[in-house]
């Protein structure tokens, strides 16, 4: 079984998904705890201080119940805005595509 293909419980997907433009000037939407971990551990290259860590801390308590799902998304934000990322809570992306997506919701 693929990992695209296991659906997420509705307590793990974020009510608004994030956009986030991403260093090559594309944007990627996040629309889980999952997408945004999955970011944060494989695809992150850029400042890893003290949001960074609390975001990765926040979503792995996230995936284990222990800390609400809201407060994952925020780290998330905190985490893109401290490394210099626009993210959509920062207003419009503007109008360049390539969303990649790795969407959580069917």
């Amino acid at each position: 079984m693929r990992k695209e293909d296991i659906m997420l419980p509705p307590e793990l997907v974020w009510m608004t998904p994030v956009a986030v433009r991403i260093e090559d000037g594309g944007s990627q939407v996040f629309a889980s705890v999952n997408d945004a971990l999955d970011f944060l551990e494989g695809d992150w290259a850029i400042y890893r201080g003290r949001n960074y860590n609390r975001a990765v801390q926040t979503c792995r308590r996230a995936l284990n119940r222990m800390t609400p799902v809201t407060l994952a998304r925020e780290a998330f934000i905190d985490a893109c805005r401290d490394a210099g990322l626009s993210t959509g809570a920062d207003g419009p992306l503007g109008t360049k595509t390539g969303v990649g997506g790795q969407h959580s919701l069917a």
